[in-house]
This record gives C-alpha cells, structure tokens and sequence, in this order.
C-alpha cells in the first residue's frame, strides 16, 4: 500500500521494540504536543490507542488539532471504552459507524472486537484461561498472592477499592490488595 506509518507513544521500550519489528517501515517518535499536533496535522488516518489502566482516557487530540486536518480525513479511537481520546470522540454502535465533524470522519464503534465475536471471544478465552485455572485450583487468595498479573487485575474485593486509578476516577478510598484479601 505505501502507507507512511508513523506511531507516537511514551515509552521508550515500546517504540523501540516497533523499530526494531519493523525494520525501518515505520517511523517511531517519543509523544509529546507538538509531536502529536505535527503528526495529526499531516495525517490522513489516525488511529488513538490510549489506555490509561483503569481510567478515563485523557483526550490527547483536540478539536482545534482536527480542524487542521485535511477534510475527509479519518480518525479512529479505539480508546471510545474508555471514553475516547479525541475531543470530539462519541460511542457509535457497529450499525450506525461513523459520523463526521469538520469535514473529519470519525469511526468510535465502542466494543470494536464485537465485530468478529467469535475471534474475539476466542482470543480473550486463550488470554484469560491460565488465571481462571490457577483461581480454580489454588483458590482466590492463594493465585492472587502467587501471580502479580492477577493481583494486578483485582478492582474491588470484600467491598474495597483495591485498583489505585479506579479509586482516584471514582473518587473513592483506595485499598491495598493484600490488606483487602485480609478481610475476606
């Protein structure tokens, strides 16, 4: 296709395991502004990847940013479950995809795997089996206290926060996991 790909992100490890994969085919850029403002102005496809664990995504494009975009452009937040990371990002459903503002077509389907459900489902199957086996034959505490991973995973037990950015998102008090599966 002679697509010029370009991908932003904060962390260094990632972007130069891309240039590594990719040998060059893609352009790797450390995100700031005006990173960020340069590369959508230049665009005519962005794809907004933002995930924040546990909370809202940051709208990290601006509406004034897409305004500076070529008309017929096209943006696509796959952060929408999170509440996108484009300004002007609003859920559509996967019957009704797209809707347009200023001349910039936005495609914000929340749920984007429901496309291919069975793929999808097969694919989250695959990733979650080994923690619900290990919950199933250690137990809760023991599998938590094991694999950090799953620790990690745990957003609410015996009634308590225990996910630092879902406490401060919601404005709650925050538990430690451990101190939390103490009170079960």
């Amino acid at each position: 296709m002679g697509a010029e790909v370009t991908v932003l992100d904060r962390n260094p490890a990632v972007l130069d395991g891309l240039a590594k994969r990719f040998a060059g085919r893609v352009k790797t850029v450390f995100s700031t502004k005006a990173e960020l403002d340069a590369s959508v102005f230049d665009a005519d496809l962005v794809i907004g990847a933002v995930l924040v664990k546990g909370a809202k995504a940051p709208h990290l494009v601006t509406r004034d940013m897409l305004g500076r975009m070529r008309p017929g452009s096209v943006i696509v937040d796959v952060a929408v479950d999170q509440g996108g990371c484009f300004e002007t990002t609003k859920a559509t459903t996967h019957t009704d995809p797209t809707y347009v503002v200023d001349g910039i077509v936005h495609y914000c389907v929340a749920n984007m795997p429901g496309a291919v459900s069975r793929t999808s489902t097969q694919a989250l199957s695959n990733a979650t089996l080994p923690f619900t086996l290990a919950l199933a034959d250690d137990g809760t505490n023991a599998a938590l206290e094991a694999d950090s991973h799953l620790m990690n995973g745990l957003n609410v037990c015996a009634g308590k926060v225990t996910n630092r950015a879902v406490a401060e998102t919601f404005d709650l008090e925050y538990v430690h996991p451990l101190e939390a599966l103490a009170l079960r």
